[in-house]
C-alpha cells in the first residue's frame, strides 16, 4: 500500500496592507497546513511564505536601560546605528521568498481554496514589463551645422 503526500488547498486568501499599500495575504484554514501566513509585498515583488518550523537565529537588538530607551552608543559604529546593540539568540519561523511570478501563481493556486474567485493577480507586478513601458529612450538630436541646420549624411557612391 503506498501513500502519497497531499498538499494544498488549506489556506485562505485576503485583502490586507503592507508596508504603505493594499495588497493580499494567505491564512491557514486547517491544522495541517504547513505555513502560518503568506504576504505578497507589492514593492519587491516577492511571495514570502512563512513556515511554521522554528529556527533560532542571532540577531542584533538595542540595548536598552532600566527605563526602557536604547543606550546610546559611546563611538561611532560600522553600521551608523546610533544606539549600543547586543546579540540576542531568537527563535523564529523559518521563511521562504518566491521570485519569479509564475511560481507565485502556480503556490497560490495549489494552497489557496479560493484561487478561483479571489483575483490576486490584480496584485502581482511584473517589474521586467513595468520598466519595458516606462522606459523613454529620446530621439537623438541632429549635428548642427555652422548655419545652425541638421546635417545631411553624405551620399553614398555606387
Amino acid at each position: 500500500m503506498s501513500t502519497v503526500n497531499k498538499y494544498g488547498k488549506n489556506m485562505k486568501l485576503f485583502t490586507s496592507y503592507w508596508g504603505d499599500g493594499t495588497t493580499f495575504k494567505m491564512m491557514p484554514i486547517s491544522t495541517d497546513c504547513p505555513y502560518a501566513e503568506i504576504i505578497y509585498d507589492p514593492k519587491t515583488t516577492l511571495l514570502v511564505v512563512i513556515s511554521k518550523l522554528k529556527k533560532n537565529n542571532l540577531q542584533m537588538v538595542d540595548k536598552l536601560d532600566t527605563d526602557g530607551n536604547p543606550i546610546k552608543a559611546k563611538r561611532p559604529k560600522m553600521n551608523n546605528k546610533p544606539w549600543a546593540e547586543k546579540q540576542l539568540q531568537i527563535e523564529v519561523l523559518q521563511e521562504y521568498y518566491i521570485t519569479e511570478k509564475e511560481e507565485q501563481e502556480e503556490f497560490i493556486k495549489e494552497f489557496a481554496v479560493n484561487a478561483e474567485t479571489f483575483d490576486f493577480g490584480k496584485y502581482l507586478r511584473d517589474v521586467e514589463e513595468e520598466s519595458a513601458k516606462t522606459i523613454h529612450v529620446p530621439k537623438a538630436a541632429p549635428i548642427l551645422g555652422a548655419d545652425g541646420q541638421p546635417l545631411k549624411a553624405p551620399k553614398k557612391k555606387k
